[in-house]
């Protein structure tokens, strides 16, 4: 008898012991390089929502263990990385990454080895393109930038007023696919488009850009590209003369552009799928919490890490386990309830057959030094 309960003792004692088994979870963002000023905002919401979860028992009876990789908006480099949080690390999920050309590449690595990805703010369309429709295992918590160029368009024209433009964009995935449909909306709204120019990423002189289009007078000028060279070029507008109506894609959605603009960015337009003053409750509530853990205001870039680490949380939960295959079943077909801190009130994370969420996205305007939201 002595000896039968010291048995079930250990048999619970076991038992414990692997329900206690930590959640293994790796998080690959762009933490040095060209991107890294999106990169370090994502990762600031990404560890405010492994705070709060952990603070809330973690998941399984034990805090969520994580695992970060610094990709350097590498491709070369994500594929080792992918590998070292699947192969070495163990990982069952991975919230990343933020360069669409990046994530590409180490989609198809995590696709393999049955691994799924939550975004932290890669919009091309080719990459949930590159899913199988029905079976993606690349999930993004937030629209295309197929959608984002042709909201940015639609508001340049019925919100701003504006229809004789100018495109300026970078030459990546990212920049071509936002100018493309930016240019179709726009003359399918019969407005002008009277000049389309592109830039290298890393570009520092665009003032032979700035100059023909100060000839030209267009009425705004949009910047498909990352935020370093926006605000770059938003600056240099200033310095050449040129005055004009500016609005920038999803990467500008940030403090930081204005920092690095200064005065410049006085009514900088921006497509935003979250500010501060959202009147989204969910938004508002994190970007209360991220104010009092961080002393500043949070932004898209946060609340992507926010809303993707989150996402990835709730669903190893709801799997019941960590395990790959699980949680992505879960991702795509049982989030369709859980609420987004980005997008209009009510927005969740209901994905499509591609693994993307589609909602509206709104304007936002610089005044006074600070982007405020205008319309969703």
């Amino acid at each position: 008898m002595r000896r039968l309960g010291a048995l079930l003792a250990a048999l619970v004692a076991g038992a414990a012991g692997a329900a206690a088994e930590p959640a293994r979870i790796g998080i690959m963002l762009p933490l040095s390089g060209g991107s890294s000023i999106a990169g370090q905002e994502v990762l600031s919401g990404v560890k405010l929502a492994l705070e709060e979860a952990n603070a809330k028992g973690g998941l399984f009876g034990a805090p969520i263990q994580v695992f970060t990789e610094d990709d350097e908006a590498s491709p070369t480099k994500a594929t080792t990385a992918v590998r070292k949080l699947i192969e070495g690390d163990k990982v069952c999920a991975i919230v990343g990454t933020y360069v669409s050309g990046v994530a590409l590449a180490a989609m198809k690595i995590s696709r393999d080895y049955k691994v799924p990805m939550s975004s932290g703010g890669s919009t091309a369309v080719m990459v949930t393109d590159a899913n199988e429709p029905g079976n993606p295992w690349f999930f993004r918590a937030f629209p295309g930038s197929d959608v984002q160029g042709r909201q940015s368009a639609v508001d340049t024209v019925e919100v701003l007023k504006k229809k004789k433009v100018a495109i300026i964009h970078d030459n990546s995935n990212y920049g071509t696919s936002l100018a493309d449909v930016f240019k179709q909306i726009v003359l399918g709204a019969k407005g002008e488009v009277v000049a389309v120019d592109t830039y290298n990423t890393g570009e520092q002189d665009f003032s032979p850009i700035l100059t023909k289009l100060r000839a030209l007078r267009p009425e705004a000028v949009y910047i498909g590209g990352l935020v370093g060279e926006g605000a770059t070029i938003v600056r240099q507008a200033a310095e050449v003369g040129l005055r004009t109506q500016f609005i920038g894609s999803g990467s500008m959605m940030t403090d930081k552009f204005i920092e690095l603009t200064g005065p410049a960015a006085e009514g900088f337009a921006v497509s935003s799928m979250f500010e501060p003053d959202t009147p989204n409750p969910v938004g508002k509530a994190f970007a209360e919490r991220y104010k009092a853990k961080y002393g500043i205001n949070a932004n898209v870039h946060s609340a992507l890490g926010y809303d993707s680490m989150s996402i990835t949380i709730e669903a190893t939960r709801r799997a019941g386990k960590c395990e790959g295959p699980a949680i992505r079943d879960t991702l795509a077909t049982r989030m369709a309830d859980f609420p987004l801190v980005q997008g209009p009130p009510g927005t969740t994370a209901k994905y499509d057959a591609k693994g993307g969420v589609d909602f509206l996205i709104g304007l936002a305007v610089v005044k006074n030094g600070k982007r405020s939201l205008v319309t969703y």
